[in-house]
């Protein structure tokens, strides 16, 4: 005998398939919102710890990333900071330390003038090349103080030249072989020992005689800085013209460089004239 199902159970099977038809459709919508909003998608992938662009400031965001490079820069030259510091008298911690502050107070990193040095009229100089704005930076700063310390050299000339040619290619508007040449003209090849003992190797002279350097790094560089600005930064770039400042004699009422010194940087010229040009710090610490 067949049984018959009653009222109340097929009531109840309605009623689970109609809440079975509505909750498919309600997962379907939601499934959909999600998958067409990007700002849901976005959010996702945020990782936890970052914050949404939009509330970050850009200042903060510039700021942030220029001490990171004035940090990894520092790294980087080192060696150099290092080098110019000891040949300066400076603490390296010191000079460090104002270099950071000087970059705060800023709010900027300049890599070719590290120190803010400006102009008459105020605008920040922008330096040839990193080497360029440290020398300048350390001639001029006033807010550290700076340990004279007086050394006589007694190494080799070849130490000497490779200053020379080093400083030449930061102030890269002379020509390293006619400096090493008049320094050689000058200083018996270097090797003068009353001349190497100020640290002169350039003939340099003051009223109280030859001038007195507290390094020979200091001394190289004073000759080289000397020649770029005050020769060659104003037109004098060859042997004859130069000559007629540094060593000029009087011939018929006519001052002219002297040809004995013309003949003396002549001959350097012919012994310098293929030496090796790319030297790095690295040669020289």
């Amino acid at each position: 005998m067949e049984n018959k199902v009653s009222s109340p159970k097929i009531l109840n099977i309605v009623v689970c398939v109609i809440l079975l038809i509505i909750f498919v459709i309600y997962n379907a919508a939601n499934v959909n919102a999600e998958e067409n909003n990007p700002q849901e998608e976005l959010i996702n992938k945020i990782e936890l710890g970052n914050k949404y662009p939009s509330l970050i400031n850009k200042n903060t965001i510039n700021i942030e990333k220029e001490i990171n490079e004035l940090e990894n820069f520092i790294n980087e030259k080192k060696e150099t900071i290092l080098f110019f510091t000891n040949m300066f008298g400076y603490d390296y911690e010191e000079v460090i330390n104002n270099i950071i502050n000087k970059e705060k107070e800023y709010g900027y990193f300049i890599e070719n003038n590290i120190g803010y040095i400006t102009n008459k009229d105020g605008t920040l100089n922008h330096y040839k090349s990193f080497e360029y704005g440290l020398i300048e930076y350390l001639y001029k700063i006033k807010d550290i103080k700076r340990t004279k310390k007086y050394v006589p050299y007694n190494g080799s000339s070849e130490y000497i030249e490779k200053l020379i040619i080093y400083f030449s290619n930061i102030y890269d508007n002379v020509d390293p072989v006619v400096l090493l040449s008049i320094g050689a003209a000058e200083s018996g090849y270097y090797k003068v020992k009353y001349m190497l003992k100020s640290n002169n190797i350039y003939g340099g002279m003051s009223r109280s005689g030859l001038i007195k350097h507290e390094n020979i790094e200091l001394g190289v560089l004073s000759y080289t800085r000397m020649m770029s600005k005050n020769y060659y930064g104003k037109g004098l770039n060859n042997v004859y013209s130069i000559g007629k400042v540094y060593c000029p004699v009087i011939e018929n009422n006519t001052k002219i460089a002297s040809p004995h010194w013309i003949n003396l940087v002549n001959k350097a010229i012919e012994k310098y004239k293929d030496i090796e040009k790319n030297i790095t710090i690295n040669d020289l610490i």
